[in-house]
């Protein structure tokens, strides 16, 4: 049977399918902002305003440049902080979205984390053509389609569609939770009205 949970019960369940406590990198996935704590970038932009700093003293720039370089260098740092103390209730706001579904979110954590490539969606019943999915999917992104699924077990499999990013990790994290996001309010809550889906999991 689908899940009908409502109320303290969908809260419940929301609150139990997810970390206890988030960690940076879990607050940092849930906004676009999010980015701008990646303890790299914070240290390159602080790293290179640092040397123009020193650079200006080394040239006798004069104590109004030397203090302008020397904010500057700091103002990354300012800016992580304040972001992360922002980013402080993304928890509240995750357990919130995933009790509003009518159906659990499975293993959010790992797209948190910056992992899952694909959607795992068990159906109560009959289960719907790929073809007319991936058009609805489409409409999100052409990189998400469906992959394959079990037919005795009444799955299919959704890619995501994110290719992690080796210079900007970080932003693609924010993508894929954006992504999953969008993947299942716009394609799979409507779709459960007419094909009742038992759970969602990431995998």
């Amino acid at each position: 049977m689908p899940d009908q949970a409502h109320g303290g019960a969908a809260e419940r369940r929301a609150e139990e399918s997810v970390s206890a406590r988030f960690t940076r990198i879990m607050n940092a996935s849930t906004s676009r902002w999010g980015v701008l704590t990646d303890p790299p970038l914070v240290a390159l932009a602080s790293g290179a305003f640092l040397l123009a700093f020193l650079a200006a003293l080394g040239r006798d720039a004069g104590p109004s440049v030397a203090r302008a370089l020397g904010a500057l260098a700091l103002a990354p740092i300012a800016v992580a902080l304040a972001v992360s103390v922002a980013l402080r209730g993304a928890r509240r706001a995750v357990v919130a979205w995933l009790a509003r579904q009518p159906f659990p979110v499975e293993n959010l954590n790992a797209v948190l984390n910056g992992l899952g490539e694909a959607l795992e969606v068990t159906f109560a019943g009959a289960v719907p053509d790929a073809a007319e999915l991936n058009v609805e999917l489409d409409k999100v992104h052409p990189d998400a389609f469906v992959t394959g699924g079990v037919e005795d077990a009444r799955t299919l499999d959704i890619r995501i569609g994110v290719v992690d990013s080796k210079r900007n990790p970080a932003a693609t994290n924010h993508q894929r939770y954006a992504r999953v996001r969008e993947l299942v309010e716009r394609v799979l809550v409507p779709l459960a009205e007419r094909y009742p889906i038992q759970s969602v999991r990431v995998k």
